[in-house]
């Protein structure tokens, strides 16, 4: 059991798993949008759960208990899952929100964000001593990130206000 091959076939079963959640997050973001109301609203859904996820994770990072592994693979379903249904109603914001001829660079934007994010991400969870502490570090990240959307969830849903193009708020 202890080939050097088996920790290969655990990571290949984890990454396997891991795009199985994406994938399904993706196909439920439509179904998150209309519970949730709209599109603001499932973002941050969404990434409030990709949020629980790794909280549970760091909860559970010192832990061999078979609860605590139970609790582990929900949370990184959830991560995955939560992640996955946030980024096409992220998607359509921006679609619908950006005029065609800037489209592309805000697309581009998008995509130099998320990187830069993950390679400092990457540098300073890699940076810290194994256990909780990094997975409650990127869960704390992940959920400021999805609070950010609280706000603009507020915004959009205050009576006599709406977003206009600009996204500023201003009274109708």
């Amino acid at each position: 059991m202890n080939a050097p091959g088996s920790g290969a076939m655990v990571y290949a079963a984890l990454a396997c798993a891991g795009f199985v959640c994406n994938g399904a997050g993706s196909h439920l973001a439509p179904l998150i949008a209309r519970i949730a109301g709209s599109g603001e609203r499932a973002v941050l859904v969404s990434l409030g759960a990709g949020a629980i996820g790794l909280l549970l994770l760091g909860v559970t990072a010192t832990s061999v208990h078979p609860m605590a592994t139970t609790l582990a693979v929900v949370g990184f379903g959830l991560v995955y899952l939560g992640l996955g249904a946030a980024s096409p109603n992220q998607n359509d914001l921006l679609h619908r929100r950006v005029t065609g001829a800037r489209r592309a660079t805000a697309l581009s934007v998008k995509s130099l964000a998320l990187q830069l994010v993950g390679a400092v991400t990457g540098m300073v969870v890699g940076a810290l001593r194994p256990g909780p502490l990094p997975w409650l570090l990127a869960g704390a990240v992940l959920l400021s990130g999805a609070l950010l959307w609280l706000r603009r969830v507020e915004a959009r849903s205050a009576p006599g206000t709406t977003l206009t193009s600009g996204s500023r708020v201003g009274t109708s």
